[in-house]
This record gives structure tokens, C-alpha cells and sequence, in this order.
């Protein structure tokens, strides 16, 4: 049971990656502006993983 919500979770973040979000505007299920709102999100991600391993680079 504990699996299952394991995928849960992946599942849900892989709605924020690109590929995943095109797939969801073609097919109708979001729409443009929602994708558009989740490619911020996904890109806000990625900066704040840039920081951080750029503070732990500094650290060394």
C-alpha cells in the first residue's frame, strides 16, 4: 500500500515536466495558461536547485 502512494507522488510531479504538460494541453485535459503556470513552476524549481548547489559548491 505504501508503494502505492509512492507513484502517487511521482506521478504527480511529472506533471510539472515538459513533456508530460504538452501531453496534457493536446489532449485537452489542461489548458494553455494552466500549462503555462506550471512551466513557471517548473522552472522556479530549477533555480532554486541551481542556488542550492551553488551555496554548497561555495561551502567547499
Amino acid at each position: 500500500m505504501a508503494k502505492d502512494e509512492v507513484d502517487e507522488g511521482e506521478s504527480e510531479e511529472n506533471v510539472y515536466k515538459e513533456k508530460k504538460r504538452e501531453e496534457l494541453v493536446d489532449n485537452d485535459e489542461i489548458s494553455p495558461g494552466e500549462e503555462g503556470f506550471m512551466e513557471g513552476y517548473d522552472s522556479e524549481e530549477e533555480d532554486e536547485e541551481k542556488e542550492e548547489e551553488s551555496e554548497h559548491e561555495n561551502e567547499e
